[in-house]
């Protein structure tokens, strides 16, 4: 009743004590040391279940390269000449993008704009960047339908388009014998094969384009030619895109876009303006500002300028990585700038290293 408790029963008594003497013997700092030991292998065993989850994700993505690159290996890929006639190719060069200004091709509608909204059915919003080239850049991603929440808003069909894939290029191209001079450009490549229906190209920047079309080279204007003799002709040309980075991929322009490597094996010159002697040179770049050549001073003959010629130059060693374009340089001994020569690429995809 005055606050004392009366001791428990012996035997509780004896279980008491020993409970105290227990928790008496207790080290604070172990048990402290302990709980953060344990809480650390906690946080370890977190990390290697993210870590195990990555590696999964990369030998998933890593088989699925792989396999792709062996079948290829089998049975290349149409597209792995340049050009071919089986799918179109277009270009569009701009000069100037302004907010509002559109790109269409086939049913999908492209506009810049200086922020993003919700786009309706088979519109797209493409954020105008910090300089020209990106915007064309960013206009390339679009078309080929990649994630960029950024700088891309997609309506729904739009991702990506189901006409043709596009790439950057800065570099002079060809549509066939149309020049498609160096600047902002895209290189827009067909899927589908065969096709005849007319495909809808336009647009509201300032900007020059070369229709869908089908073309069985790539011309190369001879435009370093200058006046003389002794050998002062022999200059190199411009750089001229013969594929653009990242756009030789597995399965083709209709696949997922899994770019690869590939080994440029074979060129034919399919014909030439004059009888000149001419030599080529390739490079390879990821960014087209660091150019590194593959290919020295291949000699193409001067032996005929018939529109059947078909002379096969035979290279060695001259690889394209995964993520490369591939470009090419033509000098010759002749005197006139308007000269030129018909090429045609042929590449093989580079085969697993199981596979040797």
């Amino acid at each position: 009743m005055d606050g004392i408790v009366e001791p428990p029963e012996p035997p509780a008594q004896e279980w008491l004590n020993k409970v105290l003497a227990a928790l008496a013997e207790l080290d604070i700092d172990e048990i402290n040391n302990l709980l953060n030991l344990t809480y650390n292998l906690l946080n370890n065993n977190y990390d290697l279940l993210n870590t195990t989850h990555n590696l999964v994700e990369d030998t998933r993505e890593n088989l699925y390269r792989r396999t792709g690159i062996l079948l290829n290996h089998l049975h290349p890929i149409e597209t792995a000449s340049a050009p071919d006639m089986i799918s179109r190719r277009a270009a569009i060069t701009f000069n100037n993008i302004a907010n509002g200004n559109n790109v269409v091709i086939g049913m999908i509608t492209y506009t810049f704009v200086t922020a993003l909204g919700s786009p309706a059915a088979n519109n797209v919003q493409v954020l105008i960047q910090d300089t020209l080239r990106n915007t064309v850049k960013t206009l390339a991603r679009a078309i080929r339908g990649i994630d960029d929440e950024m700088n891309i808003a997609y309506g729904t069909g739009t991702d990506p388009n189901p006409i043709c894939t596009a790439y950057w290029t800065s570099q002079r191209f060809s549509i066939g014998s149309t020049t498609v001079k160096a600047g902002e450009s895209l290189f827009l490549l067909e899927r589908a094969e065969n096709v005849t229906s007319a495909i809808p190209l336009s647009s509201t920047a300032t900007a020059i384009i070369s229709d869908f079309t089908r073309s069985a080279y790539s011309r190369y204007i001879l435009s370093g030619n200058v006046s003389g003799s002794g050998g002062a002709n022999s200059v190199r040309g411009p750089l001229h895109t013969i594929l653009p980075i990242n756009s030789v991929v597995i399965g083709g322009q209709g696949g997922e876009l899994y770019t690869t490597a590939y080994d440029c094996h074979l060129i034919t010159l399919c014909r030439q303006s004059d009888t000149s002697e001419k030599e080529l040179d390739l490079y390879i770049s990821n960014d087209e500002e660091t150019f590194t050549r593959i290919q020295r001073s291949t000699p193409v003959g001067s032996n005929t300028s018939a529109e059947s010629l078909h002379i096969h130059i035979q290279m060695r060693q001259a690889r394209v990585p995964a993520g490369y374009g591939l470009y090419i340089c033509i000098g010759s001994d002749g005197t006139s700038s308007n000269a030129y020569c018909d090429l045609k690429v042929y590449l093989s995809p580079v085969p697993c290293p199981s596979y040797t």
